[in-house]
């Protein structure tokens, strides 16, 4: 079974970016993000590739976009639905079980239904915001795993990162 898992970091009032940023400087959940997503297929939005500004190394990019048209070290897609059909595919070819979205919120509310998986940085602040996560019941998912991080010099707030299972 391939998963397809959402990867984010939200606040209490599911806040998880604000001008085209992350709200927050959370170095230890960069990290998390960077080693979870390495090595995978990551589906994002036009959005989130900008606000990135490159393709991320050690993984396969794919974006979703209706006003790009390609992008040196990524693959372009007009629809969420190509993009996931495609890195399905290329699962299969390539033998990986893993297609990571990584936002921005309209691609976590367009795959909610899809994804089986959930890993959620659970940033504890009410933060202003301009995009948001969408509302999940999470009695439709069992938690799998939790580890928490505390505020420090690299870390603006206390955050846990809790991964969840559809069941």
């Amino acid at each position: 079974m391939i998963v397809i898992s959402h990867v984010v970091a939200l606040s209490n009032n599911n806040v998880i970016g604000k001008d085209n940023d992350l709200p927050w400087n959370l170095k230890t959940d960069l990290k998390h993000f960077k080693d979870y997503t390495s090595n995978k297929i990551i589906v994002m939005g036009r959005k989130t590739f900008e606000s990135i500004g490159r393709p991320l190394p050690n993984r396969i990019n794919y974006v979703v976009s209706n006003t790009i048209g390609e992008i040196a070290g990524a693959k372009v897609f007009n629809s969420t639905e190509s993009a996931i059909e495609e890195a399905k595919h290329e699962c299969s070819r390539s033998g990986q079980n893993e297609i990571v979205i990584i936002g921005g919120g309209f691609l976590f509310r367009d795959t909610l239904n899809k994804a089986n998986k959930l890993v959620l940085s659970k940033v504890k602040c009410d933060i202003d915001g301009d995009v948001f996560y969408p509302d999940v019941d999470l009695n439709d998912w069992e938690k799998v795993s939790s580890n928490k991080f505390y505020q420090d010099a690299e870390n603006d707030y206390d955050f846990t990162v809790e991964v969840y299972e559809r069941i």
